[in-house]
């Protein structure tokens, strides 16, 4: 008896001593799992981060000259893809008369106008590949798929990088910020159109960096352009967007701006470059030399946006030009082509509500230009070449990256023969 109760009472002890030691085994099998769960969560995130790269969200930032959108591959941390874009939708309302009272004979038009997509990669710390791809007007009957830039960049230091591929040349402002949320009218300025055609892109290769505190310079080498299309409209049919482009002459561009001021930034730029790609006439090869000098400033702080641009082109043998490709009287290309703008923007949510991350930013712009500013000697320009434009309008952000914008435009020429339009558009980046 006392021994069938002395087992009994060493058995009621064993128990005691291994069931919490059954517990606490179970609990850390639990613990180890949970653990181990976790290092898989954060080894499938570190995965994704190498192979899609460590982004982060796309900023106001500009980097060598780029939009916020285009700067995105600059954000990466590491080896990896970015991806980011913007698209434009645009609606045009045209007046019915003309400024002279006739039929204007111009429809009212919506056009989604481009979805842009940049592709990124890195390769390591100091190479990386950058490109934008560009879909207009919606397909591709009436529209086009494009590639508006594609480059490799090394990265040496800050003072001296290189890039070589197809760039974008780098002048005037809108050339190198076409983003559409980054300015105020619902359409690109005309003068960044007609003088400077943007968009403008060209293989190539150059250098870039920053020479000191706030001063960066861009300077390429570069395919030039074609003056066997130029015409009474200016130089933006000569653009050869990198495609099969004749390389019998090559160009010079250059770009230097200046952005240690206080919200403020000026610069100048100039392309510079024979553009007769071999054409001869009977006097011999026609160098057309063509010269681009512009020089820009921007200054943007509580709200205030200013923007200015002023753009000279140049044309040398124009009238051996005209005679080669039959332009006659007015149609005649211009000798020399001048344009300049200024915007003004003032964002007023602030006035209103303080601590809204809205923005509602009314503008004035006034642009002034003419593609035939004077012409060679025996031929006319046409005034209506001659153009003024004043608008008015306003860009709403409910997002820093999104913009529905309405403006009113008043076009002049001294022809009389201005249509007016008033616009609607929305704009994003991402």
């Amino acid at each position: 008896m006392r021994t069938g109760t002395s087992l009994f009472l060493l058995n009621l002890a064993c128990w005691f001593l291994t069931d919490p030691i059954r517990v606490i085994a179970q609990e850390t099998r639990q613990d180890t799992l949970k653990e181990i769960q976790r290092q898989v969560e954060i080894l499938t995130e570190e995965l994704e981060r190498l192979q899609l790269g460590e982004v982060t969200e796309t900023s106001s930032e500009r980097r060598y000259g780029l939009g916020p959108a285009a700067a995105k591959v600059y954000q990466l941390k590491k080896s990896g893809v970015s991806l980011a874009g913007y698209g434009e939708v645009l609606y045009q309302n045209f007046s019915e008369l003309r400024e002279d009272g006739n039929p204007s004979g111009k429809a009212d038009q919506a056009d989604f106008l481009r979805n842009v997509l940049y592709v990124g990669f890195r390769f390591n710390d100091w190479i990386l590949f950058n490109s934008e791809l560009e879909f207009e007007h919606a397909n591709t009957d009436e529209g086009e798929v494009s590639v508006e830039f594609g480059y490799i960049d090394l990265l040496l230091k800050k003072e001296f990088n290189v890039r070589a591929g197809m760039v974008l040349v780098p002048v005037g402002i809108v050339n190198m910020r076409h983003e559409p949320p980054t300015y105020s009218g619902s359409r690109r300025p005309e003068v960044e159109l007609a003088i400077i055609p943007t968009t403008w892109r060209a293989n190539g290769a150059g250098i870039f960096g920053e020479i000191a505190s706030g001063v960066s310079y861009h300077l390429y080498v570069l395919e030039g352009l074609n003056a066997g299309q130029f015409s009474a409209a200016g130089i933006r049919a000569g653009r050869q967007r990198g495609s099969k482009a004749l390389a019998e002459n090559i160009s010079v561009a250059g770009r230097l701006e200046y952005t240690s001021l206080s919200g403020a930034t000026l610069g100048g730029s100039f392309f510079k470059g024979n553009s007769g790609q071999g054409i001869r006439d009977s006097e011999g090869t026609i160098s057309a030399a063509t010269t681009l000098l512009s020089v820009h400033g921007e200054f943007g702080r509580k709200g205030l946006e200013l923007r200015g641009l002023y753009a000279h082109v140049s044309i040398e043998d124009a009238s051996r030009l005209n005679r080669l490709i039959g332009l006659t009287g007015t149609d005649s290309m211009g000798k020399t082509l001048v344009g300049w703008y200024v915007t003004a923007a003032y964002d007023v949510i602030p006035l209103l509500l303080k601590t809204s991350t809205h923005s509602l930013a009314p503008f004035v712009q006034y642009q002034r230009y003419n593609t035939q500013a004077t012409v060679p000697s025996g031929y006319a320009a046409d005034p209506a070449n001659d153009r003024a434009i004043l608008s008015a309008g306003f860009a709403y952000k409910p997002h820093p990256n999104v913009a529905f914008k309405f403006d009113y435009e008043e076009i002049r020429t001294e022809a009389n023969t201005g249509i007016d339009q008033w616009n609607l558009a929305l704009n994003y980046l991402f």
